[in-house]
């Protein structure tokens, strides 16, 4: 378990380990819908409140691109948008923190698997932020952003993508994810999930197809000692 010092035995089956970074390394979720929520009401955008979920783990340009065209006048450029929610974000990102557990898994999981990788739909801007104030690059083999592929999540390409930057497997590699999104895209590049309940209930992430739900990271680390793909 995390924090005793105990070896924990992963199961040959499971080689590589690939992660979401917002909800799933850092508790960023929250300050992201706080920040477009800001942006919206300060140009006067009206809303529905289920548009947050509806795009997390998404590129925020997506976000910017459904809002100009659906709830805007278009007076308001996605691009502006984006950057005016970049300055309030960078402004409240001293809250920014770690998941908690979070790297204590990662030094278990180091040691236990051939390959880690990070698949995020954050851009290289909001990684660097990130990587400044935790450091977190050294920990992953590859790392794939929003800027590196052509389609999102919940397209399979930026699973797919990392799959082929690390390298064949006879297996399944395991993807940590937050988001219903998050999850259809592993699990159509051929991944099994595990839900972390971070950001969406456990029927939200069971509903998207994640094999496993858990609460934390010790659960993950209690499941993948005896855990199987198929099981």
């Amino acid at each position: 378990m995390i924090g005793t010092g105990k070896k924990s035995n992963m199961p040959a089956e499971f080689q590589t380990i690939i992660f979401d970074l917002d909800g799933v390394i850092i508790n960023s979720e929250e300050l992201h819908a706080r920040a477009k929520r800001m942006t919206l009401n300060k140009y006067g955008i009206p809303y529905p409140e289920t548009i947050f979920d509806d795009f997390k783990g998404r590129p925020d340009l997506d976000f910017w691109s459904y809002v100009m065209h659906e709830l805007s006048d278009g007076t308001c450029s996605a691009a502006a948008l984006d950057a005016y929610k970049r300055t309030v974000y960078f402004s409240i990102s001293d809250e920014l923190s770690l998941i908690p557990g979070v790297s204590e898994f990662i030094a278990i999981t180091r040691k236990q698997f051939v390959r880690m990788g990070l698949v995020s739909s954050a851009t290289l801007s909001d990684f660097s932020f990130a990587e400044r104030k935790f450091a977190i690059r050294k920990w992953f083999d590859i790392i794939v952003l929003g800027e590196d592929t052509e389609q999102h999540k919940p397209h399979p390409e930026p699973y797919l993508k990392a799959l082929s930057l690390l390298g064949p497997t006879p297996f399944p590699a395991v993807v940590i994810e937050d988001s219903p999104n998050g999850i259809r895209s592993a699990k159509a590049a051929g991944c099994h999930v595990f839900g972390i309940t971070t950001s969406f209930t456990a029927d939200e992430l069971k509903t998207a197809g994640a094999d496993r739900v858990v609460a934390g990271f010790p659960e993950i680390i209690y499941l993948l000692n005896g855990a199987h793909p198929a099981g």
